[in-house]
């Protein structure tokens, strides 16, 4: 297992060749100023014990108003250090800015409340998941569908806002395998979107795997679960949580506890039984039949993820049951 932390505690692990600059400049900053504190505060407090008022008649000590060395001295030193600080963060923003010749191509849609991963080579979209090589330069180009969102890995140290109608381009080189759980299994590093794009903002959150190049061709995010209920599930996790609970609770849409062969009341006045014929054509088309008090919901269209009838029959048999493993 690979710690998330760096050895001081304070930043996530460094996991990709923007890190050492980054955490360089924020560890010096973080030392300047306990250094700057300290010493103003210790200066403060001899003062007011050195120079307080004995008694009420005793008159001033001197009557200096200003000490032209002594500015020019605290004047030009927080000069130099904030140059410093310019000149080693302009190093670095180039750094993120120009990408190399030789990256691997990505894509990425953010919207609410989600990331859309494209994979070089490959049109199979992969929901809050993104798989990269070690040691490879990867150029992701991002954009939003909806609102303001902003692609940021913090063990990478790279972020990037996007909004509609804009492309950006944000790119890194992993130098750190993802930590794995006991079974080997990849947890990825998060992948965050770091701007509040509207109610489940903080559920917004995808990983980013950093495996070798022989785990990279087998196309991990291409590997589904082969058991129904399982694929299910994982779509589920992937692409629908955001918007429908299993616990019986209102998100965004309706609750799919307990759906299956329920009578439900549509925003037209009739209602339906939830039965696999329904099932299927909400999956494919939302807005064909709207369920009574929630008319008005953003309804996402679902064929440009769940794109073959395998996967929609996967899910279907999740929903029959959606809380079957934890009988």
């Amino acid at each position: 297992m690979i710690a998330f932390q760096d050895p001081l505690g304070q930043l996530p692990v460094k996991a990709s060749t923007f890190a050492g600059d980054v955490d360089g400049v924020y560890y010096l900053c973080l030392a300047i100023c306990a250094f700057f504190f300290f010493l103003i505060l210790g200066v403060l407090v001899f003062a007011v014990f050195k120079f307080r008022r004995r008694s009420p008649d005793q008159p001033a000590a001197s009557s200096m108003t200003h000490n032209t060395p002594l500015e020019v001295l605290w004047t030009v030193i927080p000069l130099i250090i904030v140059m410093i600080f310019f000149a080693w963060g302009w190093k670095g923003s180039m750094d993120m800015t120009y990408a190399p010749a030789d990256c691997l191509q990505y894509e990425a849609v953010g919207k609410q409340w989600e990331w859309q991963i494209k994979h070089p080579g490959s049109k199979t979209i992969s929901i809050n998941e993104m798989w990269v090589p070690v040691g490879k330069n990867v150029k992701v180009t991002i954009y939003s569908r909806d609102v303001l969102h902003s692609f940021f890995i913090p063990a990478f140290r790279c972020k990037r806002d996007t909004l509609p109608g804009r492309y950006q381009k944000v790119w890194f080189n992993a130098t750190k395998l993802s930590p794995r759980d006991a079974d080997g299994k990849s947890i990825g590093y998060n992948l965050f979107c770091a701007e509040y794009c509207g109610t489940n903002h903080s559920k917004m959150i995808g990983k980013v795997h950093v495996v070798t190049e022989e785990e990279f061709a087998t196309k991990p995010w291409e590997i589904l679960p082969a058991d129904p209920w399982e694929l299910g599930q994982y779509i589920y996790e992937r692409r629908c949580f955001t918007c429908h609970s299993i616990d019986g609770s209102i998100v965004v849409g309706p609750s799919f506890q307990g759906l299956w062969n329920k009578t439900e009341s549509l925003a037209d006045g009739s209602t339906v039984t939830v039965d696999e014929a329904y099932l299927h054509e909400s999956i494919q088309s939302p807005s064909a039949k709207i369920v009574k008090g929630f008319e008005g919901k953003q309804m996402t269209l679902f064929p440009d993820i769940i794109a073959d009838e395998n996967q929609i029959n996967g899910l279907i048999e999740f929903l029959k049951d959606p809380n079957k493993s934890t009988k």
